[in-house]
Order: structure tokens, then C-alpha cells, then sequence
């Protein structure tokens, strides 16, 4: 399970980086105007949650000791952005977002106990 959680992660990770980086290419972020803190600080939190996955991903699928605990608090950081960012989405009707976003929510959440630790293992042990 934890080659899945890693391909998972790591795929997550690559997704919010490519997504943000097509619409700052675009030109499609329109707080990037209007709002230029606000919405720097909330690609600051996205580009952090893309990248503490894309370690921890790594880091899973080369076993080491400190990656399911760096994922257990990205994947808590990527459930944050997929409940608080469908919201923008809603705003605007854009229903095909708001799909994307609930199906990425529900996986994240469905293989969820495979990212916390068991209470027998030492800490970071990543042999499960």
C-alpha cells in the first residue's frame, strides 16, 4: 500500500505544480491583481503542499524513516486545499473543477489510514 500512497503523493504533487504553473502561464489567476497577498500566500500553501508530497512521495518509494511522517502532515495539508479551494471553483460555476477536486478528496480521504503511523511502530519507522 505504501507503493500507492507514493504514486499517489507524488502525482498530487506534480498535478498542483503543473496546474498553478498553466494558469500563472495563462495569465488566469486574476487575484494575482486584486488581490496579490492573499492570493501569495495561498500559492505559497500550494506550492508547499505540492512539495512536501512530491519528498514525502519520493521518500516512501525509497523507504526512508522520515517520509510517513513528512506525508502524514502533506496529505493533511492536501485535504485542507481540496475541501477550503472548490469553493472558488463553486463561485464561479465551474462544476468540472469542483468534480475534479471531490474525486481527488475522496481518494485522498480513502487511502487515508495508510498515512498515519501505527501506535506500534517507532517512531519513524516506515516499514508498514
Amino acid at each position: 500500500m505504501k507503493t500507492v500512497v507514493s504514486v499517489y503523493s507524488i502525482t498530487m504533487g506534480i498535478a498542483i505544480i503543473v496546474f498553478w504553473s498553466v494558469l500563472w502561464a495563462g495569465g488566469s489567476i486574476p487575484d494575482l491583481l486584486t488581490k496579490p497577498w492573499e492570493i501569495a500566500m495561498h500559492l505559497t500553501a500550494e506550492f508547499t503542499t505540492a512539495g512536501l508530497l512530491l519528498v514525502s512521495g519520493f521518500g516512501l518509494w525509497f523507504g526512508t524513516r522520515w517520509a510517513l511522517r513528512v506525508n502524514v502532515f502533506a496529505s493533511g495539508m492536501l485535504v485542507y486545499s481540496l475541501i477550503q479551494t472548490p469553493g472558488y471553483y463553486l463561485q464561479r460555476n465551474a462544476m468540472i473543477f469542483v468534480l475534479m477536486l471531490a474525486v481527488s478528496f475522496l481518494i485522498t480521504v480513502l487511502l487515508s489510514p495508510v498515512f498515519k503511523p501505527s501506535l506500534e511502530e517507532a517512531p519513524g519507522d516506515c516499514r508498514n
